[in-house]
């Protein structure tokens, strides 16, 4: 019955994406005009892989982006001609229902209840997952291999099943993929340790086996991270993955000269720009200018301007440590992100605007006149679902950052502070939550957005129903008892 069940959500989570995948069609952001320029060099020759001038262009693409996803829409730009777009979204949407199946899975695993599944599931579907599935990103693909990877190995925790090391590979494969898709898995793939850790060692035999799963699950990632590295420097005399800090890395930089700190002025290659200062509302008109000073005034090529922004990384961290902690905090603490892991009406809406459409939700002010004059009930009546959307959302991001630390710390008092004595369940819960903390905390030392979030929201939802789930059942049955007692 419940794999019914299962099937038909799926069923009707996939029609819904294909209504809206008809109605909008894929949805193209600045970005994604990269990855299908970068498509377009692929296949129409190989001179682009063999050698490349860093010096040549300001952001040279074949560098600055990763090969991955424009590997992908070149391959369906061979299978499919001009509905690639079309048949990669629907691809980023089978995956997506997949993660959406495999979050249904570690939610009844860890709560076992069906209900909070179910709510899950659809935190997922519904949420970041919704806008991004349909957009020519690699978001969609990133996270929903990201949370089938997570979702696998928590679910495997909880059922005390130890992992294969041929399945570690498998899964350290998919991790590859991830990295081949963004280039910060270079990085982000140390979240991730801690879940693997608890999961080879609450299973297996002793913290060799664990180790030793926790080396062959990396080792596709290292070997593909130091191929990468091999081949740029085949093409280019540099070893290195992309350029990518010549834009990204300089955000912190951009963060404390709006602070009125003399960051330009310090550094001795910046010092001289013109252009600089006041800064343009666009952060990305600003990093072009710096890569085009530090290139023209200093002969500094794309490579060279991406490690000076990382020499001034470390650099602003040691002359201005609390800036640059405020910064980071405020970036990191936004109280915007409570909303991420249930969202069920502000996904669809976020797609529509993304594609150029509307919103059916008043905007600021109007909803007064629009009730009171026009009558319009419906939008009262969104407001007031999007409003028990955000509470449930804020309900469980508050008990899975506080909750899971609580209940963790419970269990080792209670197993004499030996984690071998601790249950598997609250293993999965423990090394989940420090892949969701660690995942945006490494991200927000840079830059972060939400929608980088859609890796570890749905886990947020799935772990805070954990928690929840009991306190709900009790609270719903308590008023049920007393409805009945009224009644009589």
């Amino acid at each position: 019955m419940q794999t019914t069940a299962t099937w038909v959500a799926l069923g009707a989570l996939a029609a819904l994406k294909a209504g809206f995948l008809i109605a909008l069609g894929p949805v193209y952001l600045p970005d994604s005009d990269d990855y299908v320029l970068f498509a377009d060099a692929i296949l129409a020759g190989d001179r682009w892989a063999r050698s490349l001038d860093l010096s040549g262009e300001l952001y040279p693409l074949t560098a600055f982006r990763g090969i991955g996803y424009p590997a992908l829409i070149a391959l369906f730009k061979v299978l499919f001609g001009g509905a690639w777009d079309w048949a990669l979204v629907s691809l980023q949407m089978l995956l997506s229902l997949g993660a959406t199946a495999m979050v249904w899975r570690l939610a009844r695993r860890l709560t076992g209840r069906t209900w909070a599944a179910a709510l899950a599931a659809a935190g997922q579907a519904l949420g970041l997952a919704f806008v991004l599935d349909q957009c020519v990103l690699t978001d969609s693909l990133h996270a929903s291999l990201l949370v089938i990877l997570a979702a696998h190995a928590g679910a495997a925790l909880i059922d005390g099943r130890p992992p294969g090391l041929r399945e570690a590979l498998g899964l350290g494969a998919v991790l590859l993929l991830t990295f081949l898709l963004r280039e910060a898995g270079a990085v982000m793939h140390l979240a991730l340790w801690p879940l693997i850790v608890a999961w080879g060692f609450g299973t297996a035999a002793g913290l060799r086996r664990g180790a030793l799963v926790l080396v062959v699950f990396v080792l596709p990632l290292f070997l593909g991270v130091q191929g990468y590295k091999a081949w740029n420097q085949l093409r280019t005399g540099e070893r290195f993955v992309t350029t990518v800090a010549q834009t990204a890395m300089y955000h912190p930089v951009v963060d404390l000269a709006r602070r009125g700190l003399p960051v330009f002025a310090e550094d001795p290659l910046l010092a001289d720009a013109r252009d600089l200062l006041p800064l343009d509302p666009i952060p990305g008109v600003s990093f072009t200018r710096i890569n085009r000073h530090l290139r023209q005034a200093h002969g500094m090529t794309a490579l060279d301007a991406a490690r000076h922004a990382e020499t001034l990384f470390y650099d602003h961290w040691r002359r201005y440590p609390l800036d640059r902690a405020e910064i980071y905090l405020r970036r990191l603490l936004r109280p915007e992100y409570a909303r991420l892991a249930f969202m069920p009406l502000s996904g669809p809406e976020r797609l529509s605007l993304w594609a150029g459409g509307g919103t059916p939700f008043p905007g600021p002010g109007e909803i007064r006149r629009n009730l009171f004059e026009d009558g319009r009930i419906d939008q009262a009546l969104l407001l007031a679902a999007r409003t028990v959307a955000r509470l449930i959302s804020a309900a469980l991001t508050a008990a899975f950052l506080i909750g899971v630390p609580v209940v963790v710390v419970r269990a080792l008092a209670g197993a004499g502070w030996k984690p071998a004595g601790v249950r598997p369940r609250t293993l999965a819960m423990a090394g989940l939550w420090t892949f969701v903390m660690a995942y945006p905390a490494v991200y927000a030392l840079v830059y972060l957005e939400d929608r980088y979030l859609a890796a570890v929201a749905p886990l947020v939802a799935v772990v805070g129903l954990a928690l929840l789930a009991p306190w709900a059942e009790r609270t719903a049955a308590g008023i049920r008892a007393r409805i009945a007692g009224r009644a009589t």
